[in-house]
């Protein structure tokens, strides 16, 4: 198991190394780069989460550059639209493969699960960011995925749901991960007296309301125990506000997607209950830094899918530093496990493993602000 650290700037070695490739390739031309592939959904719903992981990307992208690059060689991103469906992904795909990635990011699981088959087939490294779909890391060899899941989710959920509570209203995007966080929730609930009520929707829904009325409708009246909402950030901020309209005063209880600024601020989102990854925590420095360089290039909150973005490239970069970079040093790398300190906080892959998690707390939304228990 390796242990890596946050990435310094290199020493005299790196420098000279960079020279020494320099003057082999001529000098004219300078060091290959090392290109890092990237299918995000940049357009259609999905299209802030693909904006925020490419932010997040570019900014460690110019930071390890700045600082001599890895092993002396630049970072290069080449970066797709991966949305409009399958076919529009694997598309993207094939001409992110073209410039012989050292590895692929996909985000959101629809773009990641295109891309699965063909990445696994030609033995190529694929990174799922924002992409939560079970199946994405099972039977698989070159797939990998940094982020949490439904299963990760759901014990710190339950931390606020208590056995008993009633009927639970569960309104969820109908997608593999939407569909995980209720299945996974009504098996926890399973032994208890508490009624899991699933409302799913699809993912262009704009009518939030009647499936607030839904979520909240137990026999005759509006008095579900609690109810539980996730899906993408438009997702979570129209069922809040629905709730709120219809006058629903009880527990509401949300994923990681409802810790996005835009939603903290939101005033139908006071009382939330949610799942929190630990970079909104003002009594945890490690993501500070990180954080300002973000909003003052980007004049916009820095959010976990930019975190997801920029801990991929420094973890890739250290994972290679001082070790010959290419796919298979990666992968070799990657199988053997390590431990990481980012900006989430210490995250590990175990050996042979294929899903890298990082910490996730209990918090509720109050006055605008994330406070954790």
């Amino acid at each position: 198991m390796m242990h890596l650290f946050r990435r310094r700037a290199p020493g005299c070695r790196g420098l000279l190394a960079a020279a020494l490739a320099c003057l082999m390739l001529g000098a004219c031309g300078g060091p290959a780069p090392v290109v890092i592939g990237a299918v995000l959904p940049l357009s259609g719903p999905a299209a802030s989460v693909g904006a925020e992981v490419r932010d997040g990307l570019r900014l460690a992208v110019d930071r390890v550059n700045a600082e001599g690059g890895l092993n002396g060689r630049p970072l290069k991103l080449v970066i797709r639209d991966g949305a409009g469906g399958a076919s529009a992904a694997r598309d993207a795909y094939e001409a992110v493969t073209r410039r012989d990635p050292l590895l692929t990011v996909a985000a959101t699981s629809s773009v990641a699960m295109a891309l699965k088959p063909r990445a696994e087939k030609r033995d190529r490294l694929l990174m799922g960011l924002v992409a939560t779909a079970p199946a994405l890391t099972d039977d698989t060899d070159h797939v990998y995925r940094y982020w949490p899941t439904a299963e990760q989710e759901l014990p710190v959920m339950a931390r606020v749901l208590p056995a008993g509570t009633g009927t639970v209203g569960v309104a969820y995007l109908d997608d593999a991960y939407g569909t995980s966080v209720f299945r996974k929730t009504r098996k926890r609930m399973a032994d208890t007296n508490t009624d899991i009520k699933g409302i799913p929707f699809p993912i262009d829904t704009t009518r939030f309301k009647p499936l607030a009325r839904q979520a909240v409708a137990t026999g005759d009246g509006p008095d579900a125990g609690a109810v539980v909402v996730a899906g993408f950030q438009s997702h979570i901020l129209g069922m809040l506000r629905a709730l709120d309209g219809i006058g629903y005063d009880g527990l509401v209880i949300s994923t990681t997607t409802a810790t996005l600024p835009a939603v903290v601020r939101a005033p139908a989102a006071d009382g939330t209950r949610v799942v929190a990854p630990a970079i909104y925590n003002p009594n945890y420095v490690f993501a500070d830094a990180v954080r300002q360089r973000y909003e003052e290039r980007y004049d916009k909150p820095f959010n976990q899918y930019a975190a997801n973005g920029h801990d991929l490239v420094t973890m890739l970069t250290g994972l290679l530093e001082n070790h010959a970079v290419n796919r298979r040093a990666l992968h070799r790398r990657l199988h053997a496990g390590f431990v990481y300190s980012g900006v989430f906080g210490n995250v590990r892959l175990e050996k042979d493993a294929h899903d890298i998690h990082f910490p996730l707390f209990p918090a509720r939304i109050q006055d605008k602000n994330l406070v954790y228990q």
